[in-house]
């Protein structure tokens, strides 16, 4: 995609959003804002957020809230994806709370080879209201995503990467696990999780209301509850399965990944690796010195990651389909019209010049032929002192010279002096040096005088003239030397054949 791309992230805390603009060498961060969701009001935090930014002939994708999706893990029979559409609300329709009709489903793929898929539902009523509390602040967006699978998408497709990981971000009620596996994501869920027996203290329930850092000792309580809970679910889903090998690392974000233990804690307990996720990292991406002093990966991972997705791309959900798909308006033709118009004035302008400089060179070449035409034609026909259509007098003149050139009675009619000329012009060898004095033709015979430099060569002249259709005998009338005794002069006589 082209052109300025938000990603408006929205979990159950805050709204985050990151603007990015297309550059030479990928994607740059234009701007970003994060907003409270302040007693969950939704509307009021869109609002704030439209008018923080500039959102108009912005591509938006936007997330949904984790409480309104159901995720079903589904195996089917077959991987076309045309057929797993049509069948998949019939294979989830028992596992589900409500009818199948009230609901949108979308999946993505989970493992390749069986074909088992992930089914994310929401209620339409839901989508429909969703739509049109974005629309009322401008937001019409183009993909409808779900939380954790953009981000996912993005750590899978970066070298050394492995296939098998975990991807946990860390919020302040709610957090979210995507499990990806064979580099295909397999499992979404979100939870809540406290230390064991809820020993927080009252000022750790502020600090993490406020992010604020935690005391050590309910600091690693935390951890450990939360990875208890993310451990349990992936046991849980990995037994039900078979041939599936666990996860080989961590990646972690969110508001739990700003504690400076958090990845030490995670890799203790979690017993794997486990690294902090930064996707302004990605060469693709450039910041702005001005936005990098401010900018807080942990916060912002999800919104970039979505701002990156390719909004035609099949590799995600996209629940905005069905009677819900965003269909192109007259409004935004008009608005990409200035710039369709620009384009298309710079291709006429380009082809115009072409056309001018091929113009003007095919106009330079005319007028030296012309030139040069009308130069032989006056070497040619002398006599004739007014050009018109040189080509076309000369022809005129050519036709004229062989009327006036026809043979007289007795004689063959297509032997005509220029017919006699080019033989003997063709019969000479061109190895012979001879120069032609004098030329006499008459309806019975040709006179040829002049001088080469030996009698062979008389000799010579005289046998191949002799070997012409259109002559008769030939006779070496005379040859001698001239008067300097370096040349010989000569005179033939050829009869014409009748």
């Amino acid at each position: 995609m082209h052109g300025n791309i938000t990603g408006i992230d929205i979990g159950m805390d805050h709204v985050t959003a990151v603007q990015t603009g297309s550059g030479l060498k990928g994607r740059r961060i234009l701007a970003f804002s994060r907003v409270p969701l302040d007693n969950g009001d939704l509307n009021e935090a869109l609002g704030s957020l439209a008018g923080r930014m500039d959102l108009r002939d912005n591509a938006c994708l936007v997330t949904i809230p984790e409480g309104h999706v159901s995720f079903r893990n589904v195996p089917m029979p077959f991987r076309d994806a045309r057929k797993i559409r049509q069948a998949l609300p019939f294979e989830i329709e028992s596992m589900l709370p409500c009818p199948v009709e009230d609901l949108l489903i979308d999946f993505v793929m989970t493992d390749s080879r069986s074909g088992g898929v992930l089914a994310a539902a929401v209620r339409r009523a839901s989508i429909s209201e969703y739509l049109e509390m974005l629309q009322s602040h401008g937001i019409d967006p183009e993909v409808l995503e779900v939380r954790g699978s953009p981000l996912a998408s993005w750590v899978l497709k970066q070298a050394g990467s492995p296939e098998n990981m975990l991807l946990l971000e860390v919020g302040n009620r709610l957090h979210t696990l995507v499990l990806c596996l064979n580099g295909r994501i397999a499992l979404i869920r979100s939870f809540t999780a406290f230390p064991a027996r809820h020993t927080l203290s009252g000022s750790a329930h502020s600090a993490i209301r406020e992010r604020d850092e935690l005391p050590p000792e309910d600091r690693e309580a935390f951890f450990q509850s939360l990875s208890t809970a993310v451990h349990n679910t992936v046991h849980a889903f990995l037994s039900r399965a078979e041939d599936r090998d666990g996860p080989d690392k961590l990646f972690f974000t969110g508001e739990g990944a700003r504690d400076p233990a958090s990845a030490d804690l995670l890799t203790r307990f979690m017993g794997m690796p486990a690294e902090p996720v930064d996707v302004a990292g990605d060469k693709k991406v450039r910041m702005e010195g001005s936005i990098a002093g401010d900018w807080s990966p942990e916060l912002m991972n999800s919104a970039l990651s979505l701002a990156l997705r390719n909004a035609r791309s099949e590799d995600g959900f996209n629940l905005r389909r069905d009677e819900f798909s965003r269909e192109s308006s007259y409004l935004g033709l008009r608005k990409k019209l200035p710039k369709i118009a620009i384009f298309l004035f710079l291709i006429l302008s380009f082809v115009a010049a072409d056309m001018m400089i091929e113009y003007y060179s095919l106009k330079q070449e005319y007028e030296t032929l012309t030139r040069e035409t009308a130069a032989i034609f006056r070497q040619t026909l002398p006599q004739v002192t007014r050009i018109i259509d040189p080509v076309q007098q000369l022809r005129v003149s050519v036709e004229e010279m062989k009327r006036s050139a026809a043979s007289g009675p007795g004689i063959i009619p297509s032997s005509t002096i220029l017919d006699l000329l080019q033989e003997i012009s063709r019969r000479i060898p061109r190895s012979v040096h001879v120069e032609v004095r004098r030329m006499v033709v008459d309806p019975e015979t040709v006179r040829i005088s002049g001088r080469t430099d030996a009698f062979n060569e008389v000799d010579k002249i005289k046998n191949d003239l002799a070997a012409a259709a259109l002559f008769g005998p030939v006779n070496i009338t005379s040859a001698n030397l001239d008067r300097s005794g370096n040349k010989v002069q000569f005179e033939i006589t050829i009869e014409r054949k009748r």
